[in-house]
Order: C-alpha cells, then structure tokens, then sequence
C-alpha cells in the first residue's frame, strides 16, 4: 500500500505547526496530567493562538488522536480495500510497526499510547473514530465488490479487524510485547475465525 507523502508549502507548514501543538501538549500532559491541562495552555506552550488548535484538532482530545497523516493514510487504505481484502492491505501495515518511532516506549507514539490507553475521554474517542474508519473501509471495499455500502458481512470484518488493530495495540504497550508480532498474531486470530474450517491459516501452511 502507497501512503502519500505530504505535498505543497502549505501542507508542509500545517504539519509541522500540528506537530509542535502535539508535543508540547504532551510535555504538559506528562507535567501536570491529561485532566488538568487546558487547550489554552497547550496553545501558549506552542506559540500559537487557541483557535488555531481547535482548527486542527477540534478538542483536546483530538491534539492525540488526530496526526497530520490520518487522511493520507485511510484515503491509502480505502483504495487499497477496494482492489482486496482488509485483512491483507492491513497487513502491509504491519512492517511500519517495527520502525524505532514505534517499539521505544518513550519516543512520541509511546507518549501517545499511554494517554490513549489510560484517560477515558479518550478511550471513548479512539472507540469512535476507529469504528468510522472501519465503516469507511468497509463501503469501499462493498461498493467494489458489487454490493450495497452497508453489506453486514463486509461491516463486520471491516470492524472485526480494526477492533484486532486495537486490542493488538493496548496488549503490545501493556505487556512489553512486540507490536508488528503482536498485530500479526491479532489478525491471524480474526482470520481463524473468518475462515472455512477446512482452509489452513497462514501458519499451518507454512508449517508453524
């Protein structure tokens, strides 16, 4: 799957200046804890005006859960689902997750997982976000395959795959384990479940 890069000054500025907002929130989240800290705050500690974090994030809840490559990424996914399967153009995902950026606890995504994971503000808005997504998927991929948006089928293991993505996620940062091994064994889980009793998984035809 090929994930545009960003394109244009303009673009290059909004991601930049997104990204400056989002480290200096967490920097005032590990300080003073998620609850207390308010959007002015994160604003001033950027050198930005308040409007302008809610232009890009909408709610402080959306300084961790919106990246400036969100929609380059689910634009990527969309089309890709619409020429296969889910489970396997997520599966290209999976070779990212073994980038330092990732594994280290204390690099950015590490700072972000453990807000995400712990603060139920945001757990509810992961929760939602990650079942829009799976239902943007799972049109593409019902539309291309001949079939009406909402097909239950494609809804369900559009969602039961973003779920495994999720759970993958709270059980690699929770345990210590190996995201990208931790994700793999999530799909292969949902696969299992998906397939014919009679068609091997992946790792019985390899022979594991």
């Amino acid at each position: 799957m090929e994930i545009p890069e960003a394109t244009g000054l303009r673009e290059s500025k909004r991601r930049a200046a997104m990204a400056r907002i989002q480290l200096a929130a967490l920097d005032l989240f590990d300080v003073h804890g998620y609850t207390a800290v308010s959007v002015e705050a994160v604003a001033a500690a950027a050198g930005v005006a308040p409007r302008t974090v809610y232009r890009y994030f909408g709610t402080k809840a959306g300084i961790l859960l919106t990246q400036p490559e969100d929609d380059d990424v689910l634009a990527a996914l969309v089309e890709d689902v619409a020429r296969r399967d889910v489970l396997d153009a997520v599966r290209d995902l999976i070779p990212m997750m073994n980038a330092p950026a990732f594994a280290d606890p204390d690099a950015y995504w590490g700072r972000v997982v453990r807000y995400v994971l712990a603060e139920p503000e945001l757990v509810g808005a992961m929760r939602v976000a990650a079942v829009a997504a799976a239902d943007a998927i799972a049109a593409a991929q019902a539309v291309a395959r001949g079939l009406p948006a909402h097909d239950l089928r494609t809804r369900v293991r559009a969602r039961a795959v973003i779920a495994a993505l999720m759970v993958a996620l709270e059980h690699a940062y929770t345990h210590g384990d190996d995201l990208a091994t931790t994700v793999e064994h999530a799909l292969e889980t949902v696969a299992r479940i998906d397939r014919p009793s009679d068609e091997p998984s992946r790792s019985d035809a390899a022979g594991v």
